[in-house]
């Protein structure tokens, strides 16, 4: 992976803007750890496998609403592009924003807080 250290900087400026090129990226990278580009990273077995397609394609929809609608919302609308781009952007907004995102997308919060195995809120 290679990133552009002005963006890498930005993102780190602002650690509650819900906006970071390194985690947007890291993401992307663990959804191409299995081969595929698919927003699906390698998870421990079947039913996280059920679930996660679940909860991701619900939000997506969701996101995909409330930008056609101009709603606000904890996720940047250029995660309604894919599946793929929609777990990389709700990567940043769980690792950056997570108290509002708990708030917002509960189930898609605990889905990241499964598979990152941690939670942010307790870092702040």
């Amino acid at each position: 992976m290679v990133l552009a250290w002005d963006s890498v900087q930005h993102g780190a400026r602002d650690l509650y803007d819900g906006q970071n090129v390194t985690f947007h990226e890291f993401a992307h990278q663990l959804d191409q750890a299995n081969g595929n580009t698919d927003g699906v990273p390698n998870l421990r077995d079947m039913e996280a496998y059920r679930t996660w397609a679940m909860v991701l394609a619900d939000g997506l929809e969701a996101l995909s609403v409330d930008a056609a609608q101009g709603r606000e919302s904890v996720l940047d609308y250029y995660g309604a592009t894919n599946i793929c781009e929609f777990f990389a952007v709700a990567t940043e907004s769980f690792f950056e924003e997570p108290r509002f995102m708990l708030e917002r997308h509960p189930e898609l919060y605990a889905e990241l807080r499964s598979f990152y195995q941690l939670d942010p809120i307790d870092w702040f």
